[in-house]
């Protein structure tokens, strides 16, 4: 059996030039110090501050894991970030580094969030939250406890019972999701999705899926259930029903739903992922933002067999239009 992979992700902070000013070891030390980890990844991004210069104290850190063997392997990941205190400037960035790390079973991520920015902070627990990572393979976070307060160690952050200042960013957290969030309408007479001042180009059969899943989420009905080759009769019923309503004079269009229909045995499954496909590329092309375009798009959860499907987006930011 392979040995699972301890991986720490940290973005560096001033508070990590330990040595190069003069002062003990930071949080990342700290960190590894407290805790054997096999591999380092730590992120950095330019700044204009004339102290304190990112790339140098990478380096520096890099060198004093080697030197002092913490880790076997340590990786240094420049991050286009421009402005440290936008929480949705960083989430992008940070969510893009993470779609391209091996997320199997055979490694295991912890975040450290003592280094970097309050917002910095915010967006490793908003990834954490996300599901972004499995549910049986969760993003772990940690918070490094300073030496010059007693013994230092790693503890781990967990949301539900963390510390007031933990929580005072989760509910940041909650405020800045309904910040961030633009409200999608479903305008039944213009028969178009608008995502703020957007307009999402979809086919009639797109926008009826879509109308579909925003109803659920408005109505508190929860993600559905499709078996493993075909949709349910039902929702293959609903999406007639809402064709009809929305494009009524393009019955001819809806015949071949029909047809189907009477077989009594649902969409087939690779034609409803089809579009389900396409109708989520569209709203990414358009929104231009991934972590926007995520919440809006309809999403699949579940692994083999069976799967869910679903939008993330709140009620409160969907509205369907007569």
């Amino acid at each position: 059996m392979q040995k699972v992979k301890n991986i720490l992700l940290s973005f560096v902070g001033s508070n990590d030039a330990g040595m190069l000013k003069g002062n003990n070891d930071g949080a990342i030390l700290s960190a590894l110090t407290n805790q054997k980890f096999d591999e380092v990844i730590l992120l950095w991004n330019y700044s204009d501050s004339k102290e304190y210069d990112y790339e140098v104290i990478s380096s520096y850190l890099k060198n004093e894991v080697k030197k002092r063997n913490l880790a076997k392997k340590v990786e240094i990941v420049k991050l286009p970030i421009k402005d440290v205190t936008d929480h949705n400037h960083i989430y992008s960035i940070l969510k893009e580094f993470s779609d391209r790390l091996d997320k199997t079973e055979r490694n295991k991520y912890t975040a450290a969030i003592s280094s970097g920015t309050p917002a910095m902070q915010v967006c490793w627990i908003l990834l954490s939250e996300s599901g972004d990572f499995s549910d049986t393979n969760r993003l772990r976070l940690i918070k490094v406890k300073d030496p010059k307060f007693g013994k230092s160690e790693n503890i781990t952050v967990k949301i539900d019972t963390a510390l007031p200042r933990i929580i005072r960013l989760k509910e940041e957290i909650e405020s800045l999701k309904k910040e961030l969030i633009p409200l999608a309408i479903i305008n039944i007479n213009k028969a178009e999705l608008n995502i703020g001042e957007i307009v999402v180009p979809l086919t009639p059969i797109e926008l009826c899926y879509y109308k579909y899943f925003a109803e659920r989420v408005i109505e508190g009905k929860g993600d559905e259930k499709f078996p493993m080759y075909n949709t349910t009769n039902l929702f293959l019923e609903k999406i007639i029903q809402i064709h009809e309503e929305i494009f009524p004079e393009s019955e001819s269009n809806r015949m071949d739903l029909i047809r189907i229909k009477r077989k009594g045995i649902g969409l087939a499954i690779s034609t409803f992922r089809g579009n389900v496909s396409k109708l989520n590329k569209k709203i990414k092309h358009v929104v231009q933002n991934e972590f926007i375009a995520e919440v809006f798009c309809i999403i699949a959860k579940g692994v083999k067999g069976a799967k869910f499907y679903g939008i993330k987006t709140p009620k409160e930011k969907l509205k369907i239009k007569k």
